[in-house]
C-alpha cells in the first residue's frame, strides 16, 4: 500500500531544460501537500577545470566557492520557479553521477516520489543510459519521468496492465497517486480520464489455437482477454472515484503502447517495473524500460512493493539506529 507522499525529490541539472521538470514535480507536491528537496549532481572535473596543482587547502577552497555557486543557482530556480519557503524542505548536492546521487538522497530523506527529467542527449543517452533509465531500475518508490508539461489533475491518463499480481500493484497504487492528485474537490468532469490497456500477445492467441479453429483463435483470445480486464477492474479498481475504461488490443505490447500513446497523447502513462518472467521481482521490464524511453509522454513508473519491502528490510539492517520502536 503507497503511502502518503510527504516528500517529493526533484532532480535538476540547473539548466533552462530542468525547469519543466522543477515546475511539474512541485505541481505534485501542491497537489499532495508534501514538500519538495531539489537535488543536482556535479563533476568534480567540472570544479577542477583542469587547473595546475595547488595546495590542498587552496583546492578546497576552490571546491567549497563551486558549491556555494551551484547551491545559489538552486535557490534561485526555486525563487523563479515560485517554490515558498514553506513548500521546500531543502537542497542536495553531490559530487556524483546524477543517477547515483539522486539515489542516495533518496534513501537518505525517504522520498514518497522521485522526479527525474528524460534525457537532455538522446543520442548520448542511447550509448551510456539515461538518469532516469537508471534512477528508474534503482528506486524503491514510484519515479515520475517528465518530458512535457503536466497538467495537474491529469486529464487523460493510461495504465497499461498485463494482468498479473504485479499488474494489479503497480495498478493499483497507480489510483492511488492519482487520488492525491485529484482529491481537491471539483465536478466530477475534472476527474482524469483513465484507460486501462491490455495487449493481447502472439502467447495468447496460441493458446486459443491448441483448443479452437486457428481462424477462430485471434477473435476469442480477445473476447477472453476483455472479460479477464473487466475482471480486473472489478477487483481492483472498486471503491476508486474514477471510471476506468477497459481497452484491448492484439500485437506486440511495447508497439501497441506506443501507438497509443502517439493517438491518444495521454497526459500521463502508468506503468509498473516488471515483466511475465520468472524474473519479475529483480528485473524491469522491458515494456516499462521502452515506454518510458520512447513514448514521449510523461510516465509514472511504479515498483513492485517487494522491491520497498526488501528496501527497508536492507536499511534496518544498516542503520538499526534510524528505526523506531513502538
Amino acid at each position: 500500500m503507497l503511502k502518503k507522499i510527504e516528500t517529493v525529490l526533484i532532480g535538476t541539472s540547473l539548466t533552462e531544460a530542468s525547469e519543466e521538470v522543477v515546475r511539474a514535480g512541485l505541481k505534485v507536491a501542491r497537489a499532495a501537500k508534501a514538500q519538495v528537496v531539489l537535488a543536482h549532481a556535479y563533476s568534480l572535473h567540472v570544479a577542477y577545470g583542469g587547473a595546475p596543482y595547488v595546495p590542498d587547502l587552496a583546492m578546497n577552497e576552490v571546491l567549497e566557492a563551486e558549491r556555494q555557486g551551484l547551491r545559489r543557482q538552486m535557490e534561485n530556480q526555486a525563487l523563479r520557479l515560485g517554490i515558498q519557503p514553506e513548500e521546500l524542505a531543502g537542497f542536495e548536492l553531490g559530487p556524483a553521477p546524477a543517477h547515483q546521487m539522486i539515489m542516495e538522497t533518496a534513501r537518505k530523506i525517504n522520498a514518497g516520489l522521485i522526479v527525474v527529467g528524460a534525457a537532455e542527449s538522446p543520442r548520448l543517452a542511447k550509448l551510456f543510459g539515461s538518469t532516469a533509465d537508471r534512477v528508474v531500475r534503482k528506486a524503491t518508490c514510484p519515479v515520475l519521468v517528465v518530458r512535457r508539461e503536466l497538467p495537474m489533475p491529469p486529464a487523460r491518463v493510461l495504465l497499461p496492465v498485463d494482468l498479473s499480481f504485479l499488474s494489479a500493484e503497480a495498478f493499483h497504487e497507480g489510483l492511488e497517486v492519482l487520488g492525491l492528485l485529484a482529491r481537491e474537490p471539483g465536478p466530477a468532469a475534472a476527474l482524469p480520464e483513465i484507460e486501462a490497456m491490455y495487449v493481447v500477445t502472439d502467447l495468447d492467441r496460441h493458446l486459443f489455437a491448441s483448443e479452437l479453429d486457428p481462424e477462430e483463435a485471434p477473435e476469442r483470445a480477445e473476447m477472453h482477454a476483455r472479460e479477464e480486464l473487466d475482471r480486473f477492474l472489478g477487483r481492483h479498481a472498486a471503491g476508486s472515484p474514477f471510471v476506468v475504461t477497459p481497452r484491448v488490443v492484439s500485437g506486440y505490447v511495447e508497439d501497441e503502447i506506443l501507438l497509443r500513446i502517439r493517438e491518444w497523447e495521454p497526459n500521463l502513462v502508468v506503468i509498473g517495473t516488471h515483466g511475465r518472467s520468472g524474473f519479475e521481482r529483480f528485473l524491469v521490464g522491458s515494456v516499462a524500460a521502452r515506454v518510458t524511453r520512447d513514448g514521449g509522454a510523461n510516465v509514472l513508473v511504479v515498483p513492485p512493493a517487494v522491491a520497498r519491502e526488501q528496501s527497508e528490510t536492507v536499511r534496518e539492517a544498516i542503520h538499526p539506529e534510524e528505526v523506531l520502536v513502538g
